[in-house]
């Protein structure tokens, strides 16, 4: 037997080896079961892993960040809401807010003939406590009495008013008015919500 390999071509052996050693690189190669097949699906899947964990990161990202603008808007809300709550007070003290009403009244000079408190209307959030003025005056100490009471740091709104020429005894000029006004005041009315809110200040 090792005759006749001996009689075998060197050439032709060196080709089949080539040939042989080719057939098994292909296969390991381009095989479905190959090595370097399967090293190229586990190098595909991490890609995806890692893109997929990419995308995540970057929603996340995005996320976090519209929530931290969410964050500043609601305290923002909350700070506007606290500054509305110092001018809605939880209390109503009827008598100083009557004096608060006849002080303004002294400073330009227009007579009250009669204060005294009306209806107090519940709202959702708040409670309208309602004075009735009966006064007189020009118009135009009317108009800044109006002004002043929206200028006060409490929230006082005249609601409605009524205007006629005054018969009043010793009035000495025509231009002197009587008017019945109706000014509001505003009571807050706390609930639960303040409580969580304040704990995003």
């Amino acid at each position: 037997m090792i005759e006749k390999l001996k009689r075998v071509p060197f050439i032709l052996i060196f080709v089949i080896y080539l040939g042989y050693t080719g057939v098994q690189f292909y296969e390991f190669s381009s095989s479905p079961d190959g090595q370097v097949e399967q090293h190229q699906v586990k190098m595909k899947q991490v890609r995806e892993e890692l893109d997929g964990f990419r995308k995540k990161l970057v929603e996340g990202q995005k996320f976090m960040k519209s929530l931290e603008l969410r964050k500043t808007e609601l305290r923002e809300r909350v700070a506007k809401l606290s500054e509305y709550q110092g001018m809605l007070s939880e209390g109503l003290d009827v008598p100083s807010l009557i004096k608060m009403l006849l002080t303004e009244t002294k400073k330009i000079q227009l007579k009250v003939d009669k204060i005294e408190p009306g209806r107090r209307i519940p709202k959702e959030f708040y409670v309208e406590q309602e004075f009735k003025l009966n006064v007189r005056g020009s118009f135009s100490q009317m108009v800044l009495f109006a002004q002043r009471v929206s200028q006060l740091q409490r929230i006082l709104k005249i609601e409605s008013f009524s205007f006629k020429p005054s018969v009043a005894t010793g009035s000495r000029s025509s231009n002197q008015l009587d008017a019945l006004l109706s000014v509001r005041a505003y009571q807050y009315t706390p609930s639960k919500e303040d409580t969580m809110a304040g704990s995003y200040k």
